[in-house]
């Protein structure tokens, strides 16, 4: 079923947003406790080999950094709820312009810059699975000395999306995958069918997925940022309001 809107506004249930307001900030804490963990055990070839990005760069990705960039965390409304399938990182910088005329300043021009992190998203997408799939298995052995505790465990279960770097797991369970060839490494993530939506507003007609975007900057929600993505991979960004 297609939902189709009329202007670039799309509505959302306060349950919902309450969901997400909590969900993406314990996601965000996983991020950066996976990441850290990484950071302290790999050893600085492999992390450059791997990751690319120097920690002190990527940290930041997935921390966000107060008026200069926030995480953009990318969820879908599926069939079983809520899933984060990854995030990005959106930068607000300040432009320098030309002095004003008979004034002797500059006038400041604020300009968004955009860090697509899909490579180390990914990547930490696939060990955070992995490390959720061996402490479920391993549990009984472990007791008390596990790296994801129980809420984390109980927050992978139901917000993360599986991710692989070989599509086995995908194929053994006849599960629809996205494979991911961009990113230095190979990633397999399960396929998640995200609502059909349709905008029709000044600029035409445009079909896509309906997805939603949701900032969070310092471990603190900042906001939803939904937006449709049409086949080719464009988005269209949309403002939210709770309903």
């Amino acid at each position: 079923m297609k939902t189709t809107l009329l202007s670039r506004e799309v509505g959302y249930g306060k349950e919902d947003v309450a969901e997400l307001e909590t969900a993406s900030v314990k996601v965000q804490l996983i991020y950066d406790k996976t990441l850290f963990m990484l950071h302290s055990h790999i050893p600085a070839s492999l992390w450059n080999a791997t990751i690319g990005v120097p920690y002190s760069i990527i940290s930041s990705l997935y921390k966000g950094n107060g008026e200069a960039g926030t995480v953009f965390q990318k969820w879908i409304q599926g069939p079983l709820g809520w899933k984060c399938i990854g995030c990005e990182r959106h930068c607000l910088e300040q432009e320098q312009g030309k002095p004003e005329r008979n004034r002797g300043i500059s006038d400041q021009r604020r300009t968004y810059t955009f860090h697509n992190g899909r490579r180390q998203s990914l990547i930490l997408q696939a060990v955070i699975w992995s490390l959720f799939e061996k402490t479920l298995m391993l549990h009984p052995f472990l007791g008390a000395e596990t790296f994801l505790d129980g809420d984390d465990l109980e927050t992978i279960s139901a917000y993360f999306v599986p991710t692989y770097v070989n599509d086995v797991r995908f194929r053994e369970l006849n599960k629809p995958c996205k494979a991911y060839t961009d990113t230095g490494i190979r990633v397999f993530q399960e396929w998640v069918a995200a609502p059909d939506l349709v905008l029709q507003w000044d600029g035409g007609l445009t079909e896509g997925r309906w997805m939603t975007g949701v900032y969070v900057n310092q471990a603190k929600f900042a906001g939803l940022g939904p937006y449709l993505k049409d086949a080719a991979g464009k988005r269209t960004y949309m403002e939210a309001f709770v309903q």
